[in-house]
């Protein structure tokens, strides 16, 4: 049986979230650009 076939798929999860927070703050306390937060 192959891994996928081991998947309960009535426990996978019917979404997800991604947050993103904190790049462009971290970009800033850098001194460098917002946008390089969100890139690196």
């Amino acid at each position: 049986m192959s891994l996928i076939e081991q998947i309960d798929k009535s426990r996978m999860p019917q979404h997800v979230a991604i947050i993103m927070d904190g790049n462009g703050r971290w970009a800033k306390a850098k001194g460098l650009d917002r946008s390089f937060g969100h890139q690196e």
